[in-house]
């Protein structure tokens, strides 16, 4: 039976008075851990939820909200975590969507869900008491309860994880137990993760990849320090003072870790305990790693690839880092990775195709959504018999196997006559000393097929001379690939309070500043 209940009373059994989670000194031990969610568990049974019912939550990244993370889980229910800050008609559209039984919220938020009390049950689940709403005694009380509802099997429905919904309605991928501890036992087999692990808990948990971190701890026996990064130096300091080996970070993450305008120097930090850094959500420019290595000389760095529907698909051993330092690497393991052309033959190396994925870590699909997981979930000749996972991912591979990411789905820039790459153009605008981060996206232009624009960041949040700029633009790149629009932005959107860069509202904000319609097709 392979699911995180069963990983997590091993490491129960096995060290229950060690700490499993540690934020801003208060504590909460394995045992103690395991003891609050079987006892939230039967709290949200009284509620009336029950097995394979939807649970939502809405809460800020705490021991709270592994609490009730974990009590979804036990009582057999599907959690679906929901993006603190989300517009109003996307909440509402999750809510109704997985048609959840519950919504578990904090006081912070709560301001952010009342309005759908009417369509479901709003839960309090940080130990206040709250006028019309019930609330989860756990954090005030653990109540011992030696029962369990849990009966669930790896295969059975354990979340629902939406995407962010920017722009038009969120589609929920539907996550099984399977799922989770496949990513749990996975990452934990390459990146060595262990019991003496001590990992910084900067990611949110309302994305998969933040989430893995606590899979992971409670298969391992690892300990995890939540942290909010506001502030640059709050991170080095609680890296240095808990001495952190694991550090799982996103390109968002280390751009906010070393911005000049609040970077202070580190030299006084003992990094030394430091003994991983992974990566995902993005492109690592050349700046980022030098940061990164230069601060944390003896960490390996993993740079990994994935997509929700699948979680994780690749990762670029660190001595592959200095040869390949732009390659997603090879697939992890109990993963096959095929790069096949339109009609699903394998591509030689050098020529781009779709990355198809198989094996370990493949989602079940999309919630309510049956026309969209047929055709992203295929049966193809290759693998008879069996649904692989169709990308949409544009990528090659080299003579030695090594992926290269190129683009994602059908965001291939036509210009000129050339399909041109996003990804190739923000790499290379990166290496210019200013620039912290770049979307390029196409425009129609009927006489060349699209004209391309250049949104981007800049760590004083001033924009460029546009002249010296497109001087080095031209320097860089092909004359094919040069942008014909320039737009600057202070600082781009992101998914989530630590998400990946919202493309979407930055291609619509940028349209809206040149004036420049929405095309109807790409």
């Amino acid at each position: 039976m392979l699911t995180i209940p069963y990983l997590f009373e091993q490491t129960v059994a096995a060290s229950p008075e060690k700490i499993a989670i540690w934020q801003s000194g208060r504590t909460i031990t394995f045992r103690e851990l395991y003891d609050a969610a079987v006892a939230t568990a039967h709290i949200l049974h009284e509620l009336g939820v029950r097995k394979g019912e939807r649970v939502g939550v809405c809460m800020g990244k705490s021991i709270d909200q592994v609490l009730a993370i974990l009590g979804i889980i036990y009582a057999g229910a599907v959690f679906v975590p929901i993006l603190p800050k989300l517009k109003p008609r996307n909440i509402g559209h999750i809510v109704r969507d997985s048609a959840m039984t519950v919504l578990i919220s904090d006081l912070a938020r709560l301001n952010e869900v009342t309005e759908f009390a009417a369509e479901t049950r709003l839960v309090i689940g940080s130990g206040e008491t709250v006028e019309d709403f019930p609330c989860l005694p756990y954090m005030r009380k653990h109540l011992r309860v030696s029962a369990s509802f849990f009966d669930c099997i790896g295969q059975d429905n354990a979340a629902i994880i939406y995407s962010s919904g920017s722009t038009g309605r969120p589609k929920g991928i539907v996550i099984s137990h399977r799922n989770l501890a496949d990513g749990a036992l996975i990452v934990s087999r390459y990146t060595g993760t262990c019991a003496e692990d001590r990992i910084a808990g900067v990611l949110s948990f309302n994305f998969d990849y933040g989430l893995n971190q606590l899979w992971q701890t409670l298969y391992t026996g690892a300990t995890l320090f939540l942290h909010e990064l506001l502030f640059p130096n709050d991170l080095f300091d609680m890296l240095s003072r808990e001495q952190i080996t694991a550090l799982p970070v996103m390109p968002v993450i280390i751009t906010r870790m070393f911005d000049p305008r609040f970077y202070r120097p580190v030299q006084e930090h003992d990094f030394s305990a430091l003994r991983y850094i992974t990566t995902s959500g993005g492109s690592v420019s050349s700046k980022m790693l030098a940061n990164l290595e230069q601060t944390f000389p003896a960490a390996k760095i993993y740079l990994m690839y994935g997509l929700t529907e699948a979680f994780r698909s690749s990762f670029l051993p660190p001595e592959q880092l200095r040869q390949r330092p732009r390659s997603i690497g090879k697939a992890i393991p109990d993963v096959e990775l095929h790069v096949l052309d339109v009609n699903f033959m394998p591509c030689p190396p050098g020529k781009p195709g779709q990355l198809i994925h198989r094996g370990g870590c493949m989602s079940k699909g999309y919630w309510n959504n049956p026309e969209k997981t047929a055709a992203t979930f295929q049966e193809i000749p290759m693998f008879p018999g069996e649904k692989v996972l169709l990308s949409g991912d544009t990528v090659r591979a080299d003579e030695e196997g090594y992926l290269y990411f190129i683009a994602r789905g059908d965001s291939m820039i036509k210009t000129h006559g050339y399909r041109v790459s996003p990804t190739e153009i923000e790499e290379e605008v990166m290496e210019h000393e200013k620039v912290t981060a770049a979307v390029a996206f196409g425009v129609t232009n009927v006489e060349v097929g699209q004209d391309i624009v250049l949104a981007y960041e800049t760590a004083d949040r001033q924009p460029l001379n546009e002249k010296l700029f497109m001087n080095f633009l031209n320097l860089s790149l092909p004359r094919h690939m040069v942008p014909t629009y320039l737009v600057h932005f202070e600082q781009f959107p992101a998914t989530g309070n630590q998400g990946k860069v919202d493309r979407v509202s930055v291609e619509q904000k940028a349209r809206e500043i040149l004036k420049i319609g929405i095309d109807v097709d790409n």
